[in-house]
């Protein structure tokens, strides 16, 4: 929500309505009941005009409202059902979910997605619906170009984000143990999830698990690490449209990052080349990467630099053109 309004309020997009939650709802009867609410909402806001909204299978509610009503949908993907499934695992209680899903894909007037693999799953979910697909890349918080750096008095390489299974937790750990993690090297790990336990269990004189911490202050441990690590799974067809955002924090943040060589983590840093890629399958492969960057100022030197050329297109504003013009292009076809 951030993001849209910051590239809304940039291209001079007026907002009529904003339709959004972030009461934290515990329960499948909970969560419900919360989006029967932003439904309700959103079914009577509808109007001439255009509904830009995240893809969410209970938007198959709220579509046919605006399209009687002669409006269009800007629908923004971020991500395909696996990813749904992983970070909303109580989605699969719901009775047809999966057909809502790909009903509120089809919903779309028009589609912007984060890269360019998730761009090509919509469009197979798509086929025959009228309107475009485009990619339209995330942004980050402006928290992350601006903090200072965290010093703790030693160097440290940081993991920040959920600590679910598929974000290369146990892949991390092991690599931490390895004799090829650079000694004396600090590990500090920043986030929850079901993974705590085993990052708790594994804190040691170079390892610390922080917890979960605030936007503002985590950006400056981001700011002042040697480098951070996005060691995400190898998860199928996730893995080919995952975007993660600690890549792009650490880039704006001009620090470097280590990543695993999953389809859409390769793209981000083919793109960049503010950081560098590592084997999915073989932990210690994470291990000595950590250690040239350790030890070798001159590539760290390199990809800081790689890092800040490539920062201003992490901003949430660099897209308000892209964001403004598929607005336009249906607001031409509501006055066709």
């Amino acid at each position: 929500m951030d993001g849209s309004r910051a590239r809304l309020d940039a291209a001079g997009i007026p907002v009529r309505h904003q339709i959004y939650s972030e009461a934290i709802a515990e329960g499948v009867i909970a969560k419900l009941r919360r989006l029967l609410a932003l439904v309700r909402a959103g079914r009577k806001a509808a109007n001439r005009g255009v509904l830009i909204t995240r893809w969410h299978p209970f938007l198959a509610f709220v579509a046919p409202a605006w399209r009687r009503k002669g409006g269009r949908i800007l629908l923004l993907v971020q991500g395909n059902d696996d990813s749904t499934y992983e970070t909303n695992p109580w989605l699969r209680k719901i009775p047809g979910i999966r057909a809502l899903m790909t009903r509120s894909l089809r919903d779309g007037s028009s589609v912007l997605c984060v890269n360019r693999g998730l761009a090509e799953w919509v469009r197979e979910q798509r086929v025959g619906v009228p309107g475009p697909v485009d990619v339209m890349p995330s942004g980050v918080s402006d928290l992350f170009f601006d903090a200072q750096p965290r010093d703790i008095g030693e160097p440290y390489a940081l993991f920040f984000g959920g600590l679910a299974p598929w974000q290369g937790i146990d892949y991390m750990l092991e690599a931490h143990r390895s004799p090829e993690w650079p000694e004396g090297l600090k590990l500090l790990v920043i986030g929850d999830g079901v993974k705590s336990e085993a990052v708790k269990a594994a804190e040691n004189a170079t390892l610390s698990w922080l917890g979960p911490k605030k936007p503002a202050e985590l950006a400056t441990y981001v700011a002042g690490a040697l480098v951070t690590l996005c060691p995400k799974s190898n998860t199928g067809s996730m893995a080919k449209v995952t975007t993660p955002f600690k890549m792009l924090e650490s880039a704006a943040a001009g620090v470097p990052v280590i990543a695993t060589d999953i389809p859409a983590q390769v793209d981000m840093l083919d793109e960049g080349g503010y950081g560098l890629l590592v084997d999915a399958e073989e932990p210690t492969d994470l291990a000595r990467a950590v250690a040239r960057l350790a030890t070798d100022e001159a590539l760290r030197s390199e990809i800081v630099g790689k890092a800040r050329a490539f920062s201003p297109k992490c901003r949430w504003t660099s897209a308000a053109p892209q964001l403004a013009g598929a607005i336009e292009a249906l607001q031409r076809e509501i006055g066709a």
